[in-house]
């Protein structure tokens, strides 16, 4: 029985820390680059529908902070201007120093090479992925691919994979969705995003459709 006991103490026991992924959390902590302007280039593809391509600025230490370039390579009207920028009103400014807030969950190193180690994260803490208004953060598999090569690893690249299929509001279903972000230094060596990508496959009122989202960033002088 103690034996038995000693055994089950072993397998309730959290995992030791991961030295690497603590130094990486750090780095990623320490990372601010609210300073930083950068073009945002997004192409939205939806099914049935015509592709469309939105250019905008984020200008940081300006009043509007956010200006929107160009709509299909032409110079946005007027309504164009405000329509998108009231849909993207309260979405977070992309940044490395977002992935803070779930980079230091229980992982499970699965891959090791030369110059890079990839974490998994079996699901997300609550708020990390929220769809409308269904949060799909425990059903998410988040795969982290951090670069060891220079003095300070930092995370090169996630990939989030839906685990199960998810309704939004009765009538959309999300049968599957997979996301990845990219990361690179800047000149400067702070940690900012190139570029994210997202694939969502499911159903509205029963039709079935896909929404391919493509972001790019191009970094304008810091500080």
């Amino acid at each position: 029985m103690r034996i038995i006991a000693a055994a089950a103490l072993l397998v309730a026991a959290p995992a030791a820390a991961d030295p690497l992924q603590d130094r990486v959390l750090a780095g990623i902590k320490a990372t601010d680059t609210g300073d930083v302007g950068f073009l945002q280039t997004t192409r939205i593809e939806r099914t049935g529908e015509t592709a469309k391509e939105i250019v905008t600025l984020f200008a940081p230490g300006t009043a509007q902070r956010w200006t929107v370039q160009r709509v299909d390579g032409r110079a946005p009207t007027a309504k164009e201007q405000t329509d998108i920028l009231k849909a993207t009103k309260g979405s977070p400014t992309p940044g490395y120093a977002r992935l803070a807030r779930w980079f230091g969950a229980r992982a499970t190193r699965v891959a090791e090479t030369p110059g890079h180690v990839t974490y998994r994260f079996a699901g997300l803490p609550k708020g990390i992925v929220v769809m409308g208004k269904h949060d799909a953060s425990a059903d998410t598999v988040a795969d982290a691919v951090v670069n060891t090569t220079g003095p300070q690893p930092y995370v090169e690249r996630v990939r989030f994979t839906s685990s199960k299929p998810f309704r939004m509001m009765l009538v959309a279903k999300v049968e599957r969705y997979v996301a990845t972000a990219t990361y690179a230094p800047l000149a400067d060596g702070r940690v900012f995003p190139t570029g994210t990508d997202s694939d969502v496959a499911g159903s509205l009122l029963g039709k079935a459709g896909t929404i391919r989202t493509r972001s790019r960033y191009e970094a304008r002088a810091g500080r």
